[in-house]
């Protein structure tokens, strides 16, 4: 008999490393689940001084006031985030978290000039005509609109599982400039959402990317089109942070929790004799002791903490299978708050636009005439929050390419480092499918040869890279390992799609069904069907929205 499980019968203390959306969300779904979990004290640990993860907003003085800057969360875009637009609906979260439409977003496109001639473009009128915006040819518009017509029906069998690589090499009539189409288009669109210099057209299926594009008439252009400003977006009007600390205060009313903030976790140990208590060691802290651990970090980070000296036989014995570097190729990213405006490329200074992917400075001899893992993206605050104050403020964004052009160091307001994934939710799939052979034992739910490990995994590289899946990922881990029930219960049409993305990302990718295939394909079909299975709600029957709250 194990004395330790003996002495668990009562409080049992379970610690959340992370104060982003998935750390903040786990410990606000346990509150939500009332007396499933009333006997776990919670202690949440968090390196910042406030709330936020990769939601992080910095207020920032400028101008005579203060602009509320996202460093990571852009934007809201609720008909691909069920779960988050059912929390910012709620009546106890709604007042704190202020929601504003963004139905504009203008895209621009500044490439290195091309026998001194301009190449740039955007995806709003003012920059697709004149010297200025030669990219912006016939011919190229020709494609965007052939390729924007076929995402209409790209989800057909015979088109959806193929990769953009496969699909272009598969065409017996080319587009007119299929070359350029893809170097200066699709290329830019594809690096900004997938992480920032990276395309990844070998690995993005059409099914991936058909929610970006699809054409709703009436309703939107499309998320990422390429002829008119991008619909369907809202932002967070204090800031993407402003959610996760709504979540925090309704959490800490309803299950008040010990908050260790501003403090660094070291290691994370298991017990030499399992199941038995884990051993958390932090800056300013004595080690100490828990139930249960969720680590909600980038798995690289996860992975240091796990790989001590206390815990090398677990290591070597089970968490180097599922953790090494190789099984999770993230990459490093970088942003800077600043008011450098020669980041802009010199060609496009008329700073119309909402952001601006940056090629400029990228330059090399031969085509497509630019380094795409050099780029970079800017936002201009000014075009974003629309107030005095946020004029001449930009926010620059780096993926991992060498040899970037910084803003002037005189400039920078903020600087910060992180580790990232990609916002394609099958990105590293077979190593999230794996993970839960890494996971501690379920409530309800346990798998041949795992371990009582009392540590669990969770965050955005255990689903996708945003801010909906992150918050999932937290939602998944409090069912599994502490029983609580899904948060959003009831008929409204808006809870049972979010349920059904939820589903998606516990069965598919976190805590994989016995006998399902869960492959790529299979996978990237089930989520674009799902997102416009959304949009499509949203555009033919919007009243059954608001018919279906109350009940």
């Amino acid at each position: 008999m194990n004395p330790y499980k003996e002495s668990s019968v009562g409080t049992k203390k379970v610690c959340i490393i992370g104060g982003g959306v998935a750390g903040v969300g786990l410990w606000w779904t346990l509150a939500q689940a009332g007396q499933e979990v009333a006997d776990w004290d919670i202690t949440i640990i968090h390196d910042g001084a406030d709330f936020g993860g990769h939601a992080l907003t910095v207020p920032v003085q400028w101008n005579g006031g203060t602009t509320q800057v996202d460093t990571g969360v852009q934007f809201f875009i609720p008909l691909a985030y069920p779960n988050i637009n059912c929390l910012v609906s709620l009546p106890e979260i709604k007042p704190q978290v202020p929601i504003a439409k963004y139905d504009s977003l203008k895209v621009a496109c500044g490439f290195p000039r091309l026998n001194n001639t301009p190449q740039n473009w955007g995806n709003f009128p003012a920059y697709q005509t004149g010297a200025n915006f030669a990219m912006y040819t016939p011919e190229m518009l020709s494609d965007a609109q052939r390729f924007q017509s076929f995402m209409d029906v790209a989800l057909a069998p015979q088109w959806r599982d193929m990769t953009i690589d496969e699909y272009f090499s598969s065409l017996t009539e080319p587009y007119e400039n299929q070359s350029d189409f893809l170097n200066y288009f699709l290329y830019p669109y594809l690096s900004i959402i997938n992480g920032y210099g990276a395309a990844l057209t070998s690995k993005v299926t059409l099914a991936d990317i058909v929610p970006l594009f699809v054409n709703i008439p009436g309703t939107f252009s499309g998320l990422g089109s390429f002829t008119t400003p991008g619909s369907g977006y809202a932002r967070f009007v204090n800031g993407a942070s402003s959610l996760v600390t709504a979540l925090a205060t309704q959490a800490q009313s309803l299950k008040p929790a010990t908050a260790w903030m501003s403090t660094t976790v070291t290691s994370v140990s298991a017990s030499s004799s399992l199941p038995g208590p884990v051993t958390v060691t932090c800056t300013g802290q004595q080690p100490t002791q828990f139930d249960k651990v969720v680590i909600t970090t980038d798995i690289s980070t996860a992975a240091g903490l796990l790989n001590n000296s206390a815990n090398s036989a677990l290591w070597n014995s089970l968490y180097s299978k599922y953790l090494s570097p190789s099984q999770w190729p993230l990459l490093p990213g970088e942003c800077y708050i600043h008011t450098d405006a020669s980041m802009l490329s010199p060609d496009l200074q008329q700073q119309d636009e909402s952001l601006q992917f940056t090629a400029y400075y990228s330059g090399q001899a031969g085509p497509p005439y630019y380094d795409l893992s050099s780029t970079f993206t800017t936002y201009l605050q000014e075009n974003i929050h629309n107030t005095p104050e946020s004029q001449g403020l930009y926010l620059t964004m780096y993926g991992p390419g060498p040899n970037v052009r910084v803003p002037d160091p005189a400039k920078v307001i903020f600087h910060e480092e992180w580790t990232h994934g990609m916002w394609l939710p099958t990105f590293m799939l077979s190593s999230k499918q794996a993970l839960h052979m890494a996971q501690g034992v379920g409530v309800n739910l346990t798998y041949p040869g795992q371990l009582d490990t009392g540590i669990y995994f969770a965050g955005n590289n255990t689903t996708a890279d945003s801010l909906e899946h992150a918050f999932i990922s937290g939602e998944i881990i409090a069912n599994y390992a502490f029983g609580a029930p899904y948060p959003f219960i009831g008929l409204h049409l808006r809870y049972l799609v979010a349920r059904e993305m939820y589903d998606i990302f516990y069965n598919d990718f976190m805590f994989p069904k016995a006998g399902s295939t869960g492959d790529v394909l299979s996978i990237s079909a089930k989520l674009a069907e799902l997102r416009l299975k959304l949009a499509s709600v949203a555009a033919t029957v919007p009243e059954l929205l608001e018919k279906f709250a109350t009940l």
